[in-house]
């Protein structure tokens, strides 16, 4: 036989294959006209899966956005900036946060000390000063003179020029304070003190009250990129106010070393200056591990995990609702089964078989869950977009979440669906019949 006399088209399918797909597609069908004959039932049915699929998408979509701009305004900070901290990290690599609450064991001492160490560039102590933020000014209205006063909810720290610059918000207006002037009672303001104390108006040489001193402003900071964001607000770079640090802890009580900034040369192996920042610490507190160095990606790296606990916590809580809207569509599949016995007598009567009579119920079911997955992820998107228009969150639903949520919601309907399916398969047609 010659190759053109061979018949290469595809074997025919068997008979059985075609009636398999002829009868899955009377199943859908069959299910949809039933499902559409009870149709407000059938939302009420999908009411606790849209619920659970829009409370999990939307707060999932919340805290992913969230972990995006915090890690985007981390690392806007610079990738060389490297941190620290009072207390031993632990081996899980947790803080110790009454170690960090307490009394710190960081000193000029230390500072000094870290300046010392090849490949470091810039070393600044940052100490936390509680209190917020006062203006007086007076104006004369109608002949008498009237004291206006302002109050501004801000971070204040008390920082070297160094730690001022390391922030990178540019200056509005005026300048830094230099080394010369650490003992002075200057400051340099944050946009949003700035703005709540003196509104458009210039705030150089204006005094401001911070812990019961006066401090005279000599720069103001811009407006911060993307300024509004859930990240400026977690890090506080528009409510900043700088102080410089000695005539702060001069000056207001206890007074101390919380933090200490630094920020490396590129050309340096990072590992190599961590691991020399490590010892030179150990050496300078007496052979004492009671400091650690956390570096951008690390401090990225905790972040995270703080936010992915939170995200597992709170889809947990939620998650009950699809359990529960589980329950309900199985409740109601309890009852339609019930509703037509008579009409599954006559379905095997005719000739359907046990799994047509199961694919039917278990496809109604998945129909059900998967509708409602679908409206409320429909729901959930309508609500990140309203919450990122009026709010300083901007959450991110993924395709990989839209894909999860459908297969959670197909689960549902399969896993709930298949006792009633099973139920209704297993009747006996006689008894069906009679059924009324």
């Amino acid at each position: 036989m010659s190759i053109a006399q061979i018949d290469t088209s595809s074997p025919p399918r068997p008979a059985s294959f075609r009636r398999t797909g002829i009868m899955f597609g009377e199943n859908l069908r069959s299910a949809f006209r039933a499902l559409s004959l009870n149709w407000v039932r059938s939302l009420l049915t999908m009411t606790g899966i849209v619920i659970g699929v829009l409370a999990i998408v939307s707060l999932v979509a919340i805290m992913k956005g969230v972990q995006t701009e915090v890690s985007r305004q981390v690392e806007g900070l610079g990738a060389n900036l490297i941190l620290v901290l009072p207390g031993k990290m632990g081996e899980d690599g947790q803080m110790n946060p009454m170690a960090m609450m307490g009394v710190s064991t960081l000193s000029d001492k230390d500072v000094e000390a870290l300046q010392k160490v090849p490949g470091v560039t810039q070393v600044s102590p940052i100490v936390f000063v509680a209190g917020t933020v006062e203006a007086k000014e007076t104006k004369t209205e109608n002949g008498k003179q009237v004291v206006h006063q302002a109050e501004a909810t801000a971070l204040v720290v008390a920082t070297n020029k160094e730690g001022v610059v390391m922030n990178p918000t540019p200056l509005l207006e005026g300048r830094y304070f230099e080394p010369s002037e650490s003992d002075k009672n200057l400051c340099i303001l944050g946009y949003k003190p700035k703005t709540d104390l003196f509104g458009d108006a210039s705030a150089l040489g204006k005094k401001v009250t911070i812990a019961g001193k006066q401090w005279d402003v000599i720069g103001v900071l811009a407006k911060p990129k993307g300024d509004g964001t859930l990240g400026n607000a977690m890090l506080g770079l528009s409510t900043l106010v700088y102080l410089p640090d000695k005539a702060a802890r001069r000056q207001i009580p206890n007074g101390q070393i919380n933090r200490i900034a630094l920020r490396t040369d590129y050309k340096h192996p990072a590992a190599e200056i961590v691991r020399t920042l490590r010892q030179t610490l150990i050496n300078s507190h007496g052979g004492r591990e009671d400091a650690s160095v956390i570096t951008q990606e690390k401090g990225l790296e905790l972040v995270t995990k703080l936010l992915n606990m939170a995200t597992a916590l709170l889809t947990l809580i939620t998650a009950i609702s699809l359990f529960v809207a589980g329950v309900g569509i199985m409740n109601i599949m309890l009852v339609t089964v019930t509703e037509r016995t008579h009409e599954i007598g006559i379905r095997k009567t005719v000739g359907a078989r046990r799994q047509d009579i199961l694919l039917q119920f278990l496809s109604e079911a998945v129909i059900l869950s998967l509708f409602g997955g679908v409206i409320g992820l429909v729901l959930s998107w309508g609500l990140c977009a309203a919450i990122a228009a009026y709010s300083p969150l901007t959450p991110i639903i993924t395709f990989p979440l839209i894909v999860t949520a459908l297969c959670v919601c197909t689960a549902v309907g399969v896993v709930f669906g298949v006792f009633p399916a099973v139920r209704a398969s297993r009747l006996d047609p006689i008894d069906a019949l009679r059924h009324e």
